[in-house]
């Protein structure tokens, strides 16, 4: 194996042999970026494996963009498409206008590497640097394109599984003090979406989720009054589509408190009024519709909330930052770390114990105040 191996500058290259071709010539090929001689070693060992078992078919003249062309026509009716949608944006706006006309056969984790430093340093729109977490969603998508690639023949090897990955620097979300809280929600009752905004903080719903939640979704009768989620209204490109929910914890049902059964049967009234004097039949099936009885476009609503902080003196933070204001206000609250999990529907108690950790750790202050009084002898 090692009289297959070169370095040149500071990456290595091995040199592979082929089946002979059609002229019953030997053929061989060079791949090289590796970043040291195992990596090189380990990749030619995996590309000897694929070529005696007939998993190759070289395809010289194949480009990047070719590949990642193919790849979003097998992928796209398998996926949600605003996740689809989302693979396209990806590889349109930041891979193939940089490594698009590269040569599949050609591409090296060198490159690849180098791609990433460059979208770092100058990848976002007029020229300004991207954040490693972005990177690291680009990353994402050009592995599996590539993955792809590797698995239908066409490569070797997947030379995105030799880089440095990007680094996650997800900044912390920002969140309402509940004294902020108590500021917004005080606010809001004179707003027309009152009923959405108090459901954002005592559920924790998406925006998707408001946005494709129905009546029948909901049973404000009885004892345990719920609300279950099974519609997702998002932005798919230029169009507005609904889908189940994308995973099968986001499909939950949940307790509601008497303060949200309250504020969604004085909303229901209102809505009853609006139809009537639109002279619509009845109530939209949609909870949530505008002046004109039609369920809201997910970023009209991030507008509206815009609106109503500055009326309020608070910061713009998104919805999704109030989803998080949620999950911190129920475990200031001392609710269970998995009854916020079911309730806002991560796929583990371990992600929500990760995300606020800064929450459970002031906890702890509490938590110990409390042992001590437990453990101090009656006076």
């Amino acid at each position: 194996m090692a009289e297959n191996m070169a370095k040149r500058g500071s990456t290595w290259s091995y040199r592979l042999d082929l089946p002979p071709g059609p002229d019953g010539r030997r053929r061989q090929k060079r791949v090289g970026g590796f970043r040291t001689e195992r990596e090189a070693k380990s990749a030619l060992a995996r590309s000897s494996v694929a070529v005696a078992q007939g998993q190759l078919r070289y395809s010289p003249a194949r480009s990047f963009a070719d590949l990642a062309g193919e790849w979003l026509e097998v992928v796209t009716p398998n996926r949600k498409a605003t996740t689809a949608a989302n693979y396209r944006l990806l590889v349109n706006a930041y891979l193939v206008p940089r490594i698009g006309s590269k040569r599949l056969d050609r591409l090296t984790p060198a490159d690849v590497q180098h791609l990433y430093s460059q979208l770092r340093l100058s990848g976002g729109q007029g020229g300004r640097p991207l954040s490693g977490t972005q990177v690291r969603n680009i990353h994402r998508v050009l592995h599996n394109v590539l993955s792809y690639a590797r698995r239908i023949g066409y490569i070797p090897i997947n030379p995105a599984d030799s880089v440095e990955k990007p680094k996650d620097d997800t900044v912390e979300r920002s969140v309402y003090t509940p004294e902020q809280v108590r500021r917004f929600l005080a606010e809001a009752e004179g707003d027309r979406l009152h009923a959405l905004w108090y459901l954002v903080i005592s559920t924790g719903l998406r925006r998707s989720e408001l946005a494709g939640l129905k009546w029948q979704d909901l049973d404000l009768v009885g004892a345990s009054p719920t609300l279950t989620v099974r519609v997702s209204r998002t932005k798919a490109g230029s169009r507005v589509v609904e889908s189940d929910p994308k995973t099968r914890a986001s499909r939950r049902t949940m307790v509601l408190d008497r303060g949200s059964v309250g504020v969604l049967v004085g909303h229901r009234d209102r809505m009853g009024v609006e139809a009537v004097l639109r002279g619509d039949d009845g109530v939209p099936g949609h909870v949530f519709v505008d002046e004109f009885g039609q369920p809201y476009h997910p970023e009209r609503i991030t507008r509206i909330l815009h609106g109503l902080q500055r009326r309020a003196g608070l910061p713009e933070i998104t919805l999704h930052d109030l989803r998080h204001t949620s999950a911190t206000v129920a475990l200031l609250a001392g609710v269970h770390p998995k009854v916020v999990t079911e309730r806002h529907g991560h796929a583990s108690t371990q992600i929500t114990l990760d995300r606020y950790s800064h929450v459970l750790e002031s906890m702890q202050v509490t938590a110990a105040e409390a042992i001590g009084r437990f453990l101090q002898p009656a006076e």
